[in-house]
């Protein structure tokens, strides 16, 4: 055996050494396989060098074949696989093998050492740092000169500063407009030189003299003179216009005609064309595709208007978010008849899209106690049922579990599944009863009538209808911020049949029955967003917050009939539920090339009163599983440190308090391949006390020694229209003890406790 040991081990040595991946390259190329170093030269004691140190090393930061944690892997997969792999035609194996995990060999060449040094000087430059001197070092591998890691090394010299910043002569309106403006504000004495800034504080400078009428104003016309002879690395700022501007600059310019053509964009010459006139506004359209008053409601400027660069953008931004057009295009034409009027002729060019829209979304469940199967949701929508950018939406959702292990012989079948219905009518403005002034200059205003009913059947627990219905308005001024209200939303869940564990589990338990009988839910709800993660930057944030009401109004009436002592009160032969909730996440993606690190804090309470004493089910929190701490069955974990060793018997964990935080590095293995290693720690608690579940109430002097820890690693294969997710799960800390600790290293029980999760999306 030992001999067979040796001789494979020999064998694998000769093979990896025979499958060398610089074989194939030319005699002048060099494989990068990392940078070595960045150093900064510091010799005039430079003060905060660390934000020069971290711009070199992100400009820097190369690729390299087969990378993880900005380091090169052996093996590397993705050069063998490109070098010795070639698929034939026919071998769809071979192709896919190919797509999937193929990397070109990087080149030094591709890296650029001495292109990236002279980037660093020129970029350094524009921030200040004048007499700065950046260069590059090849290190070549002493074993193989097809090999070489590159250093670069940076001399850097004190930055300059403002000493004056001034405007030159005031001689005419442009200079005047200028001297108005809060330009100066951003650029003051004694800040440090920044080109970018400068840049940017003129265009907006530019647009601010726009918003005013002057649309030929542009920011080329803004001259900044920076004298940087001044001793003491000062320098001296003039702000002034240039030389010999032409005469359209110091005109304001107004809008007049405003003519608009919408056409489906397919054959659209042969179409019958109607022209009306809306509110001022010329329309040439195809018959009956769009009613007219969609349209304009959406054009923020009228004729005798001065033009607004602001206004125009607003008004693509909304034209756009109407959700019907795959083409705006606004632009603006000098009216000729008279010269010394100014006027604009606006142009708006707009092509439908396509109304009819398929979606379709599946996911696989495992659960510890033995069920598994497949879950599915699918959606179709015309997102112009009444030629008014109405979107009338009907969707379908199912899913049904098969049990792998025993069965109980009192369950309602054999299977667990659920299926729903739900629908809904979305209108492109807001829609209230009382007097509103429907022109305004948001760029999203949607009200939204939405209905639904599912079904639910867990075989060994109970089978369950859920009724839903809620209307929707969703408003935002900016593409950052979205607000979302929710006057009125009804939702009662009723419970069809029960099996006698379910009866006795709820009998012995207070609590859980309350949550179970208490789920009609009449209220209102309001939902906050920020999220500058369309733009991928350095850094990405995303906050989505809440507040839920329910069964005031209806316990304000029932009040005035009955007494305290009366209570739980019924409406409609039910006990309606009383509660506030309140929700948080929190999430910030630190990104780099090819890798992220993502940062996710959750958090969550609901406190039932007057007539609930406890949250109904459906509003309960959940913790665990392939959304969450994924190291646990989902919907096993916590409350606090309770917990039973009988789960497949036990009706779902939930609670009315949750705290949760996520930690993911996510990085590029391949073009379709990507990896992620993540640590999660968090757990659900009661805001009242349950006898049945002792150690579930939270307490703060001891809730942090009830969080729950888990880590794990995954693969995400992007296929553009979706990504397909699988996840391994391990648990490393638990809330409750086992063997007199809570850490499980040391034990077997971080591996056996392994769970696996292929999931649609990525998980936050």
């Amino acid at each position: 055996m030992r001999k067979f040991s040796s001789i494979f081990t020999f064998c694998l040595v000769i093979f990896i050494y025979g499958c060398s991946n610089t074989r194939f390259l030319k005699k002048d190329e060099i494989l990068y396989t990392g940078r070595e170093r960045v150093e900064i030269i510091n010799k005039s004691n430079v003060p905060k060098t660390s934000s020069v140190k971290n711009y070199v090393e992100s400009l820097t930061n190369h690729k390299v074949n087969n990378s993880m944690f900005g380091k090169r892997l052996l093996p590397p997969i993705g050069l063998w696989v490109h070098n010795y792999i070639k698929p034939g035609e026919g071998n769809k194996a071979g192709k896919w093998l190919y797509k999937t995990f193929s990397s070109s060999p990087i080149l030094i060449s591709d890296v650029n050492p001495s292109l990236r040094a002279s980037k660093i000087e020129s970029d350094l430059f524009d921030k200040g740092y004048f007499r700065t001197t950046a260069w590059s070092e090849i290190d070549t591998n002493k074993r193989n000169p097809h090999k070489a890691k590159v250093s670069y090394f940076i001399n850097l010299e004190p930055p300059g500063f403002y000493n004056r910043v001034e405007l030159d002569s005031m001689s005419d309106q442009i200079d005047t407009l200028i001297s108005r403006d809060d330009f100066m504000i951003q650029i003051r004495p004694g800040n440090q030189f920044n080109l970018e800034t400068l840049k940017s504080s003129r265009i907006s400078m530019s647009k601010r003299m726009q918003d005013k009428g002057y649309f030929y104003f542009v920011p080329e016309l803004i001259d900044l003179n920076a004298d940087t002879s001044v001793a003491g690395n000062m320098i001296d700022l003039v702000i002034s216009k240039k030389k010999d501007v032409p005469l359209p600059a110091f005109s304001v310019y107004k809008i007049n005609n405003v003519t608009v053509y919408n056409s489906q964009g397919t054959d659209s010459s042969s179409a019958i064309k109607d022209t009306i006139i809306y509110d001022g506004i010329k329309i040439i359209s195809e018959r009956n595709i769009l009613k007219p008053d969609v349209i304009v409601n959406s054009i923020y400027f009228r004729k005798g208007d001065l033009y607004s660069y602001t206004v125009n953008q607003s008004t693509t931004a909304r034209l756009s978010n109407l959700g019907v057009f795959k083409y705006v295009n606004i632009s603006y034409i000098q009216n000729k008849s008279d010269s010394l009027s100014h006027l604009l002729d606006v142009k708006i060019d707009l092509i439908m899209s396509d109304n009819i829209s398929l979606d379709l979304e599946a996911d696989i469940a495992t659960k510890s106690s033995g069920y598994t199967g497949p879950l599915f949701s699918t959606s179709i929508s015309n997102g112009n049922a009444f030629k008014g950018a109405e979107r009338l939406r009907l969707g379908l959702t199912g899913g049904f579990e098969w049990q792998t292990g025993a069965k109980s012989e009192d369950q309602i079948g054999t299977y667990s599944y659920q299926a729903g219905v739900n629908t809904g009518l979305t209108f492109p403005e807001i829609i209230i009863p009382f007097n509103y002034q429907k022109k305004s200059s948001m760029l999203l205003q949607r009200t939204a009538v939405n209905a639904e009913a599912s079904l639910l059947n867990r075989t060994a627990y109970y089978k369950m209808l859920s009724l839903k219905t809620n209307l929707n308005y969703q408003w935002s001024r900016n593409s950052k911020i979205q607000h979302s209200l929710f006057p009125l939303y009804f939702n009662s869940v009723r419970l069809l049949a029960t099996t006698a564990d379910f009866d006795s589990v709820v009998g012995e338990n207070i609590y859980i029955r309350k949550s179970f009988e208490e789920q009609f839910i009449l209220g209102s709800q309001y939902e906050f967003n920020f999220n500058n993660t369309l733009n991928i930057r350095p850094n990405n944030f995303l906050f989505q917050g809440g507040i839920s009401v329910a069964g005031n109004l209806i316990d304000l009436l029932k009040g005035i009939e009955k007494e305290p002592s009366e209570r739980p009160y019924y409406f409609f032969k039910n006990i309606y539920s009383q509660y506030v909730k309140l929700t948080a996440d929190f999430r910030y993606y630190r990104n780099g090339f090819n890798k992220s690190l993502v940062f996710r804090l959750y958090a969550g309470i609901g406190m039932p009163y007057g007539n609930s004493t406890a949250l109904p089910y459906v509003e309960q929190f959940f913790s665990g599983g392939a959304y969450s701490v994924r190291g646990f069955t989902a919907r096993y974990l916590g409350p606090g440190s309770f917990h039973t060793d009988d789960q497949s018997g036990y009706i779902d964990q939930s609670g009315d308090i949750k705290l949760e935080s996520n930690l993911e590095f996510r990085f590029d293995m391949s073009k379709m391949l990507k990896g992620a290693i993540y640590v999660e720690t968090g757990n659900i608690w009661l805001v009242n006390e349950d006898p049945n579940r002792p150690g579930a109430k939270l307490d703060f002097h001891t809730f942090y020694d009830q969080l729950a820890v888990g880590t794990g690693f995954g693969l995400r294969f992007d296929f553009s229209f979706f990504v397909l997710r699988a996840d391994m799960g391990f648990p490393l800390r638990t809330p409750y003890l086992t063997g007199n600790r809570n850490w499980l290293f040391g034990t077997d029980r971080i591996l056996s406790g392994g769970l696996f999760y292929l999931a649609i999306g990525y998980p936050f």
